[in-house]
């Protein structure tokens, strides 16, 4: 089995990537990076810890969000996966986690099962002692079909979605796959869990989407005051803590 994660990164160093890489490690086969054009030391970071755990690739640095085409810069990222040979593939971001990944390598190892969900659990706010995950609106936790099983190593039989923004981050022939199974964990998003920088971060979606390809009811929740946002709490994943308001990784 060569289980690979493939991720997108711009500008991350600082924030989740180096406990995201962490974790990945632990139960992946190999971790794939795109690096998207980062002008900080994301670059450097990455080429200094490439090993035969993890290779990582560059883009040339555009100012636009996802160089103002998403379903491209995914579609690089697909390819330069596929490249690796791949048994199977978690399509996860570098501020992102899976709560359990054992149970992902478990389920991979079940060949006979092409496609596999997480739940996807939006962290809105942490401590040292717990985690908020959202619950209200388009934010609750639902499922993605992240892990999918690799039959072909053809580069042309794998397609992102050709759209500037929400692509979506699996090919079009597993988007279009039914019953997906459940592979037993979650994924946890904390893209937006740090309100230092949430408005920075709702300012760039709007611009790039401005109701297009979501619903700005949707987007305009992002801002919503803490008084109205409805959460529920959960506890840390085993290896993960936060350290003097930043992220760890230890392998448990």
């Amino acid at each position: 089995m060569n289980l690979v994660a493939s991720v997108i990164v711009k500008n991350e160093l600082g924030r989740y990537l180096q406990a995201c890489v962490g974790s990945l490690r632990e139960f992946c086969d190999l971790v794939v990076v795109l690096d998207d054009g980062s002008t900080d030391r994301t670059g450097e970071w990455l080429d200094d810890n490439t090993d035969d755990r993890m290779v990582v690739k560059h883009i040339e640095p555009d100012d636009a969000f996802f160089a103002g085409h998403e379903g491209r810069r995914r579609q690089a990222l697909l390819d330069f996966t596929i490249e690796q040979k791949p048994t199977h593939v978690l399509a996860i971001d570098a501020d992102e986690f899976v709560a359990n990944g054992p149970s992902v390598r478990a389920f991979c190892q079940q060949t006979n099962l092409p496609l596999g969900q997480l739940v996807m659990e939006e962290i809105w706010t942490m401590t040292p002692k717990a985690l908020g995950v959202r619950q209200d609106g388009g934010w609750r936790p639902h499922p993605v079909p992240i892990v999918y099983r690799v039959d072909s190593h053809d580069p042309a039989h794998w397609t992102i979605h050709n759209r500037a923004l929400a692509c979506g981050r699996e090919p079009m022939q597993i988007r279009t796959m039914r019953r997906p199974r459940p592979t037993g964990t979650e994924v946890l998003h904390f893209g937006w869990a740090n309100p230092a920088t949430r408005a920075e971060r709702y300012q760039r979606y709007v611009e790039a989407d401005n109701g297009r390809f979501h619903n700005r009811r949707h987007l305009d929740s992002i801002m919503w005051p803490d008084e109205k946002v409805l959460l529920s709490e959960r506890k840390w994943p085993k290896g993960l803590s936060l350290k003097d308001g930043v992220v760890t990784y230890f392998a448990p």
